[in-house]
Formats: C-alpha cells, sequence, structure tokens
C-alpha cells in the first residue's frame, strides 16, 4: 500500500512537471513593467525563495501571508519572525510578522513589509535624446502593512483574507493604496496533497503620484498552487500564477529535510527568460537554492535566488515560535 501511495504521489509530481513545462514560460509578456506599485510582487520568505517562491498550497505556513492568506491556519503556534532582503542592483528590504492562532478554528497574522532601492543616479534626455548625467541622485522606499484573518470552513477547506495598505515613494513623489488578498486551502482525500487558490492585490489606488492624478494599473495576481508530501521528510511544491501585465509563470519547489535540524531546499522560476541579456550569468536564471536550521524555539532560513545577468538575491529568515 505504501509503495503504491509513493508511485501515485510520484505520478502526480510528474504530471505537475510535465504541467510547468507546457506553460509559455521563456517568453516575455509585451506589457511586462506597465504595472504601477510593482513591489507588491516582491516576496518575503527565505523558505519560499528557496523553494521557487511556490507556496500557494503549502499548509501550516508561517509566510502564507505573502501568499495564501488561509494557508497560516492550523499553525502548531504563535510565533514571530523576521526576513532580510539582499536585493540586486543596491536595492533591499524586509518583513516583520506575527502570527497567533485564536484556536483550532481562526488564526491571526499581521506583517509589515519595508522596501528601498538604495541611491540611483538621475539622470535627463538631452536635445539629441542621449541620457546625461547630472551628478545629482535619488531614490525610492515603499512600505505595506496587512492583517489577516484564516478561518477553518470544513475538514476540507480554509478560508483566509488579507487586508493591507501600500504606501509607495519615489523620489519627492508618493502614492499610496488599499488592497485585499483573499485565499483558499483544499485538503484532499489524498492527505498528502494539499491544493490551494489565492487572488492578491485586488484594490484601489487612494493616491497619486501627480497632480494629474494617473491612475497606475495594480499588479493583481491569481495563483493556483499543490503542496505535496512525497514522505515525512520530503516535500514538492508547484505553483502556476498570473500576474497583471505578465505572462503565466511556472514555480516548483522541493526540500528535504537531511538531519533533525537540517532542511535543503531547490526551485526553479519558469521566467527565466525575462532575465536573459547574454551574460555569464545568464545559464542560471531562474534558480534558486535554499537551506533551513531549527533549533529548540529557533529556525533560521537563507536562500539565494539568481535572476541572470541582473544579480543574486539573498533573504535570511529569523523565526522565533513561542511555547516550543
Amino acid at each position: 500500500m505504501i509503495k503504491l501511495i509513493n508511485l501515485r504521489m510520484l505520478s502526480v509530481l510528474i504530471s505537475a512537471c510535465s504541467l510547468l513545462l507546457a506553460v509559455p514560460l521563456f517568453a516575455q509578456h509585451q506589457d511586462a513593467g506597465t504595472t504601477g506599485f510593482s513591489n507588491l510582487k516582491l516576496i518575503y520568505s527565505a523558505r519560499a525563495n528557496g523553494m521557487g517562491q511556490a507556496m500557494t498550497g503549502r499548509v501550516q505556513n508561517y509566510d502564507g501571508m505573502q501568499f495564501n492568506p488561509s494557508s497560516i491556519m492550523r499553525v502548531p503556534g504563535k510565533s514571530v519572525s523576521s526576513t532580510f532582503m539582499d536585493h540586486f542592483v543596491g536595492s533591499g528590504g524586509g518583513s516583520v510578522q506575527y502570527v497567533i492562532p485564536k484556536n483550532i478554528y481562526v488564526t491571526y497574522g499581521a506583517f509589515i513589509n519595508y522596501w528601498n532601492s538604495g541611491t540611483i543616479d538621475r539622470t535627463e534626455i538631452s536635445s539629441n535624446f542621449d541620457l546625461v548625467e547630472t551628478g545629482d541622485t535619488f531614490g525610492s522606499q515603499n512600505i505595506i502593512a496587512g492583517v489577516t484573518y484564516a478561518k477553518f470552513i470544513s475538514p476540507a477547506v480554509d478560508f483566509g483574507v488579507t487586508v493591507k495598505g501600500m504606501l509607495d515613494q519615489i523620489d519627492n513623489s508618493s502614492a499610496s493604496a488599499a488592497l485585499v488578498d483573499l485565499g483558499i486551502m483544499h485538503h484532499t482525500v489524498n492527505e498528502k496533497i494539499k491544493v490551494g487558490l489565492a487572488i492578491r492585490n485586488l484594490g484601489a489606488q487612494l493616491s497619486y503620484y501627480s497632480d494629474t492624478k494617473y491612475k497606475e494599473t495594480l499588479p493583481t495576481t491569481y495563483l493556483v498552487g499543490m503542496g505535496m508530501d512525497l514522505s515525512a521528510d520530503s516535500h514538492a511544491n508547484l505553483d502556476i500564477v498570473k500576474a497583471t501585465g505578465e505572462n503565466f509563470v511556472g514555480k516548483l519547489g522541493v526540500e528535504h529535510r537531511i538531519h533533525p535540524s537540517f532542511v535543503l531546499r531547490g526551485g526553479f522560476r519558469s521566467n527565466a527568460g525575462d532575465y536573459y541579456n547574454g551574460g555569464v550569468l545568464a545559464f542560471t536564471s531562474g534558480l534558486s537554492l535554499g537551506l533551513g536550521w531549527d533549533w529548540k524555539s529557533w529556525v533560521v532560513d537563507y536562500s539565494i535566488s539568481s535572476y541572470g545577468d541582473l544579480g543574486l538575491a539573498n533573504q535570511l529568515g529569523i523565526r522565533y515560535n513561542f511555547g516550543n
């Protein structure tokens, strides 16, 4: 019976990988980069980034507010965590999160994400349409704050909603938006397979970067994910994601516990072609690696993700589990 279950799960994983490869993966969307508030698409989770950002179908997820708000249901206890991001081109940021289960039917969460572009050289366009350096610099930063409510609906379904606000500043201009994320987690008949559905960044712009009140297009994102327990120590996740102004993106991640205290992770994002610039690091684009370390009540996660010739993104996460 055990061998039969493992064979079925292997078949599911192979089918999932085939689906991933069947998506139009490597072509950049003609409207790429046209949405506003683009930092809403950043993922603050070292564990997730080590697994190719595939987390929509992973249950009992302390970082679930960054993906599928229903996935914080059934966490074993309350926790506080922080993630630090060293992004490419000198930018960076992080997140602080708090998750607390009220009882077996309700879990609450709250988070703050922050990001800073670092220093950017200011340029102007000459009469010949050439870029001219001015010797001046500017920067941009934003902050996103939200609260999450997740609820047990039935043994087969959990539901979650996140209400959040974003303030974005570029040089001396700023804009804000109010948004909602919705998520569902389905516990299938096979207890080793979960399916998650989520819609992120539904909302409206509240203030504008200029007096013309130009309305930015929000990066509304649709996610479908599957989480599979291949064994007690091995897990695989598969996500299919569609954001406004982008093609469908497949995300695949695996993790394996090699020791009671250590976990190794790997992942791949199918939009690797967006970062092919012909340089020496182009072949690594879309790949990610990560590891995790557990010690008593502490959990430390680290990940490194490649964006081809744009550079590498590093994340370090630290979580404290109360009562452990």
